[in-house]
Order: C-alpha cells, then structure tokens, then sequence
C-alpha cells in the first residue's frame, strides 16, 4: 500500500512539472508573440530604408520630383542607428534623414534637410541646408531609439523652418518662391561611410 502511495506521489509531481513548465513556455511564447505584433503596429505605413554596411545612400533612393513648399513627415530610427566611427573625430559628422533640394539648383549649392547622428549616447537631429554651397546646421533636439519623430520642413521667403517633435530652428534660405524640387532621402556621412547596416523608417504625410 505504502509503494502504491509513493509512486502515486511521484506520479503527481512529474505532472505537476510538466504542466508548470508548459505554462511558462506558453508565457513566453506569448510575451515574444506580442512585442513582434506591437513592432509591427509601430512601423506600419512606414517605408524602410537601408544604408548598408560601406555605403553612404540608401536603399531604395528614389528620384522623385515635388513643388511642396512644405514636407512633413515622421520617422523611426532602428537600434542599428547606433553607431561608432573608425576616426572618433568623424562622431561629429551629420547624417541626412529627408529633405530635398531648392531654387533650382543641385541639392549642393541649395537643400534644406534634417540631419541626425549618434553622439554622447544620444540620437541627435539638426536642421541642415547648403545655402549657396555654404553648410549651416542647427541641433534641434534629441530623440528616443525606436519611437515616431515628428517633422517638417517649411520654405519660407528668406528662411527655412524646421520642426522636430514641437523643437523648431530657422535657418537661412539662399532663394525665394516656390521650385520643383527633388526629394532627398537617407545619407549616411560625412566622411565616413555606414559602419553597419542602418535602418531607418519614413513615412511623408499630407501637410
């Protein structure tokens, strides 16, 4: 009786094990099914960009034509936007986000884009233009890894307006009136090219 007891015992708990052990396997499996559907509802209506590792441009890098005065967007930047540069002083230099060209000139004599790099622990974004082949920029703001950044950028009659997450710069514009002008999409350098593969997701609205 008592032996019958016993392997009754023994019995119980290898079930009780094998029920725990699927319980905490399904937790699991559930935790990863739902942050891959929550990064899935992130990016949607987004369009991913590359920059692969030792390139400058991205994939794909459309030549699309806009008379906007005005282009809003928002964006995402990837864990793999963090980044180290062989020559530590290159750190400084400003990647290009979006943007496009102006006054009916190349996008290096005249442009107006916003500019981002990964310094200090920190995603940094810059109102950036070529005004008459000179460079200006302006830090904006910071910005966290992996949520929506909210842009724009306006041509005004002397200047250009930039918007970052509610953060705002102006900076000067070598024309005036409106142009058709083409879009510029994600760059990486300076004088570096990209160190890793880069992602980053756009996505223009209406203004």
């Amino acid at each position: 009786m008592k032996r019958i007891t016993f392997l009754f015992i023994i019995a119980f708990l290898l079930l009780l094990n094998i029920v725990c052990t699927k319980s905490v396997s399904d937790k699991n499996a559930c935790s990863i099914t739902n942050k891959s559907v929550s990064f899935n509802i992130v990016t949607e209506g987004f369009k991913t960009y590359i920059i692969k590792r030792g390139a400058h441009y991205c994939t794909p890098n459309p030549f699309l034509f806009t008379s906007k005065s005005v282009l809003t967007f928002t964006a995402i930047f990837d864990s793999s936007c963090k980044y180290k540069t062989v020559d530590h002083h290159n750190q400084k230099d400003i990647n290009k986000l979006f943007g496009f060209s102006d006054c009916n000139t190349s996008h290096k004599e005249n442009s107006a884009r916003v500019g981002w790099r990964w310094s200090h622990d920190s995603l940094r974004l810059f109102g950036y233009v070529h005004n008459g082949r000179d460079i200006i920029f302006q830090e904006i703001t910071t910005a966290p890894i992996g949520r929506i950044i909210n842009c724009r950028i306006s041509c005004l009659t002397n200047q250009y307006k930039f918007e970052v997450n509610g953060k705002t710069a102006l900076l000067p514009r070598h024309c005036s009136g409106n142009y058709l002008r083409y879009k510029l999409y994600p760059y990486f350098g300076g004088d570096e090219v990209a160190p890793q593969d880069i992602k980053i997701y756009l996505s223009e609205l209406d203004n």
